[in-house]
């Protein structure tokens, strides 16, 4: 994914198109339920249905081994 600079996003804000065209490899705490502070925005698949939610992004990988090798120690099921 890109890493946005932002709430507003590429739409609303230079450095997040900047941003948008850099390619990254992210672990994201994905947020189901709105919460009361302003995040970046995903769409997501649950249970088949698509929806709209806010995520933290928590750690950015060089490449995907790295991230593999993350996801192993760390005992995380990554999703493609």
């Amino acid at each position: 994914m890109s890493v946005p600079h932002c709430a507003r996003g590429p739409l609303r804000c230079e450095k997040c198109r900047i941003m948008e065209k850099e390619v990254k490899i992210c672990l994201l705490k994905v947020h189901l339920e709105p919460g009361e502070i302003t995040r970046p925005m995903i769409d997501i698949y649950v249970n088949g249905k698509k929806k709209f939610c806010e995520y933290d992004l928590l750690k950015i990988f060089e490449n995907e081994k790295e991230a593999k090798e993350y996801a192993e120690r760390n005992k995380l099921n990554l999703l493609e």
